[in-house]
């Protein structure tokens, strides 16, 4: 049973109340009605909110288009919604490996890999799961709605998930009760779906010319025009909205920074968070039509036309086994592609030649071991290196190989230059272009508005911030000091544009001697910021192509 997000978490949370006294509220081509009033924070929960028109049938790998029509009833939004999906079987051993990485232990790569389940036992058994998923949740303060003229800032969460898993509510993780608490329930906050795996990101030539390159982005970007144009129903003010986003949500949110080049100025949002901004900066389709072409076979078609007459069970089913039986460990196939229009060219190299909306205030975090999760426990030699290099730039010329191997991070494993051996070499190698660099390309195009945190509780790892983020009561393993100043941080800069915490340490501008907010176990502090480094300047200008 799904339960909505405003009822989860704390024992004091949310308490029900009858339903003729929840607000409804008339988006012309629905009406929702709150199901739930939290009154220990003041706020009331809608869940299930339609955004887009079903992109199902001839709608399939599309832009998603505007809800028509009008529904009679009043939707009390009961019903779940989770886009189909799917992660790699790599992912079902990455914890275990990362365990006994950082504790020193050895790990049996071919005996972990033969305990993982087979693909038959793979497509989700979640009843929320449907093709027509593109929905969102709203979170609206009581006050937003007895005070019209009271408008809140409203932040918009964009989850993770390799862009082939996720939801919007996270199964409970991305619960924002403290946040809100710490506010004085002083902003809307906005849950979004988006299309996830090859129904939200396929690619090629053929998608191209008969659907959508990067679907999923254009999703997203649907839902933040759906803010604009309704959520002062709920409260909120259009004008102050943050899109916040972690891993796979951060990468696309770098995608709209950049989107269409910069040409289009809309303001659909006036600042972002990004957490650990993750994508595989792929500026070819060779990938792509790879991935193209092996998911026609397994759905036994030959174009996506063939694939739009399917149906939907068969193509949830296809992508399922895709992701999960097929991947390279530390991928999941599919995210954003250059596409000549959404993403004219990668985001990084957008950045440098300031081609982006300049309008945006940000706040940018990275964590300190990001690429142990996806850096493959098989690697022990220079050879696998440099595969590991070429399987995720099959076009890299010789020389550009070379100069990231004897150059760029070469084989020197006296611990110098952060490595020790041929492994964390890779991992050195792996997070810096798919995360960490993300985060130097940001902060400095927009240095006079960024202001960047490093989480460097040990041990630093992926994703270990977001129950940080989201931390709610006392969760095992969250340091409450910590979590307690980068909430203070987000909420502060949600609702006041600056970020402030009691904790004594100033964040100042990112500015031009990248000065970052240290966040460790024993206090926080004033650093440079280690993405600021060559490295990351030869990968953003594009030159491994």
């Amino acid at each position: 049973m799904h339960i909505p997000l405003a009822i989860l978490s704390s024992a004091a949370f949310t308490l029900a109340a009858p339903a003729s006294n929840l607000p409804v509220v008339d988006l012309t081509y629905a009406s929702y009605r709150a199901n739930s009033f939290n009154e220990t924070g003041g706020y009331y929960n809608f869940s299930n909110i339609r955004y887009a028109a079903s992109p199902t049938g001839h709608f399939r790998f599309r832009e998603p288009t505007e809800p028509t029509g009008r529904q009679c009833h009043v939707d009390n939004g009961d019903i779940g919604r989770v886009c189909p999906q799917s992660s790699g079987n790599w992912s079902l051993i990455a914890s275990q490996f990362s365990k006994a990485y950082l504790n020193g232990q050895p790990f049996d790569y071919k005996a972990a890999m033969a305990a993982v389940p087979k693909s038959d036992s793979i497509v989700s058994a979640d009843s929320r799961t449907t093709e027509d998923c593109l929905f969102l949740d709203v979170i609206a303060p009581q006050a937003g709605f007895a005070e019209k003229k009271a408008r809140l800032p409203v932040l918009i969460y964009v989850y993770g998930g390799g862009y082939s898993s996720g939801d919007k509510t996270g199964n409970g993780d991305f619960n924002p009760a403290e946040l809100l608490r710490m506010s004085n329930s002083g902003f809307v906050y906005v849950s979004i779906n988006y299309r996830l795996g090859a129904l939200g990101w396929l690619a090629g030539k053929e998608v191209s010319a008969n659907g959508t390159l990067n679907a999923g982005l254009y999703d997203q970007r649907l839902a933040f025009a759906w803010v604009q144009r309704h959520i002062h129903l709920f409260g909120g003010d259009k004008h102050r909205v943050t899109v916040m986003g972690g891993s796979a949500g951060a990468g696309s949110i770098m995608h709209h920074l950049t989107a269409f080049g910069g040409r289009k100025n809309e303001s659909l949002f006036s600042q972002a968070i990004l957490l650990s901004p993750a994508f595989l900066p792929s500026p070819t389709m060779i990938s792509a039509e790879r991935a193209f072409n092996n998911f026609m076979a397994l759905l036994n078609v030959t174009s996506i036309s063939e694939a739009r007459n399917l149906p939907s069970e068969a193509l949830i089913a296809a992508n399922a086994f895709q992701i999960y039986s097929e991947a390279s460990y530390g991928s999941n196939f599919y995210g954003p592609v250059v596409d000549g229009t959404y993403a004219p060219a990668l985001p990084g190299q957008l950045l440098l030649n300031g081609t982006f909306n300049k309008d945006i205030r940000i706040m940018t975090m990275h964590n300190t071991l990001e690429g142990l999760t996806f850096t493959n426990p098989t690697i022990n030699s220079s050879a696998d290196y440099l595969g590991t290099v070429t399987s995720s730039f099959p076009t890299i010329s010789k020389d550009a190989l070379e100069f990231i191997n004897k150059t760029l991070y070469p084989p020197v494993f006296d611990g110098s230059l952060g490595y020790k051996d041929e492994f964390q070499r890779a991992l050195g190698t792996v997070e810096e272009v798919n995360i960490i660099c993300n985060i130097h390309y940001i902060a400095q195009a927009y240095s006079d508005k960024a202001y960047a945190l490093r989480f460097a509780v040990p041990p630093g790892i992926h994703g270990q911030q977001t129950p940080y983020v989201f931390r709610n009561g006392a969760p095992s393993g969250v340091v409450p000091s910590v979590a307690d100043a980068l909430q203070q941080y987000i909420v502060s800069f949600v609702t006041k544009s600056v970020p402030t915490s009691s904790n004594g340490t100033e964040m100042p501008l990112y500015g031009a001697e990248s000065v970052l907010v240290n966040l460790a176990t024993n206090g926080t502090s004033l650093q440079k910021d280690d993405t600021a480094n060559q490295r990351c300047t030869w990968w953003q200008k594009g030159l491994f192509v």
